[in-house]
């Protein structure tokens, strides 16, 4: 079975980095401005059209360190002694690798990435994605990513990139796998950022240890070699909701909105509610009803994603008056992030009923 690398480095990388994806092999196409479709499954992205015309990018420059692993992987800094000299690319003088870094690798299909970033750039305005609806459309359509509704999930423009100008992504294909650099120790730091970054030198490793039991992608990419220009680790993405709805932040396929109103969310519960859900779609407007007694909930799970102006009304049943509550969302597949929603319905009468809506 092939490994998913991707989507192992985007599911770590969004314990700190939610809305972003990963970019394990450090494709270059992947820049702001980049229109392109990205596979839901493992985050790969493929390149449409290199950058959509009329946008303004805005660049932070600022060097850090990218450092995140899966549990179980551990380094090993170590003096080591290799006969003869090597030429180091950074001063182009010969000389001796006197330092190694080993990653150990307790479990399979576990990673290690490190990195001394260069900066992020991010789109200025996304609005130039939703102005330029109908030429999206048309790229979507010649690549198969649109239907009659509009522009399917996936197919989208990269609006923020995070750079890196060195450093490695190494993942284990066997338990207890094992991948190691030598090289001086000025070039090893600067290579994953723990240097200080106005130091001299420039970032390198001159010896590569990587066997079959690894998969490795490094920067700058050979041994013996300086990285001519950062490359993209990690990426940002807009899509569509199965139209002209745009997701500034899509990490997923949500495929359809799922509402959740939940009266089991408190046992004290006791107030019978009538729910009516309505919305706009491209094909017409819907409408969801249901009736929910205290200790019982309701789903709405195919809610269509291009949905709009949608409105939930709750009536709360009582022997008197009854109380009437609203919530609106003018975009749900934009302000529910991962596709779903849930609201609580709470009273115990005769005191006053109210709905809660439980945001992500």
């Amino acid at each position: 079975m092939t490994i998913k690398w991707n989507r192992i480095y985007t599911d770590l990388l969004r314990r700190d980095w939610p809305k972003h994806w990963g970019n394990w092999a450090l494709n270059p196409h992947i820049q702001p401005g980049a229109v392109g479709i990205v596979d839901p499954a493992s985050g790969d992205f493929k390149l449409v059209l290199q950058t959509l015309p009329g946008i303004e990018v805005i660049k932070s420059e600022q060097s850090r360190m990218w450092k995140t692993a899966s549990k179980g992987v551990s380094r090993q800094e170590t003096k080591t002694i290799v006969k003869g000299q090597v030429l180091d690319p950074a001063t182009s003088t010969q000389i001796a690798a006197n330092a190694s870094l080993e990653w150990t690798f307790k479990d399979q299909n576990s990673i290690t990435s490190e990195f001394a970033l260069s900066g992020e750039h991010v789109l200025k305005d996304s609005t130039v994605i939703q102005d330029q609806y109908e030429q999206l459309l048309a790229y979507a359509k010649r690549t198969s990513a649109a239907t009659e509704a509009g522009i399917s999930e996936g197919f989208g423009v990269v609006t923020g990139v995070i750079y890196a100008k060195s450093g490695v992504n190494v993942g284990s294909k066997k338990k207890n796998a094992k991948f190691s650099i030598a090289g001086s120790v000025s070039g090893l730091n600067k290579l994953l950022g723990e240097s200080d970054p106005i130091a001299k030198g420039e970032a390198s490793y001159l010896i590569e240890n990587n066997t079959e039991d690894t998969d490795s992608h490094t920067l700058p990419a050979e041994s013996g070699a300086v990285a001519s220009e950062p490359l993209p680790v990690a990426y940002t993405f807009a899509s569509f909701a199965g139209g002209n709805v745009l997701i500034p932040h899509w990490t997923r396929r949500i495929g359809a909105l799922n509402l959740h109103i939940d009266s089991k969310a408190s046992s004290f519960t006791t107030y019978t509610a009538k729910i009516k859900l309505l919305f706009k779609t491209p094909k017409g407007p819907g409408e969801r009803t249901a009736t929910i007694v205290g200790g019982t909930s309701a789903s709405f799970n195919d809610i269509p994603v291009s949905a709009t102006q949608m409105t939930l009304f709750i009536e709360f049943i009582s022997l008197g008056q009854n109380t009437k509550q609203e919530i609106p969302w003018n975009l749900p597949a934009v302000e529910w992030p991962t596709g779903t929603r849930t609201i609580n319905l709470v009273g115990t009468w005769p005191g006053a009923p109210k709905a809660i809506e439980v945001v992500d």
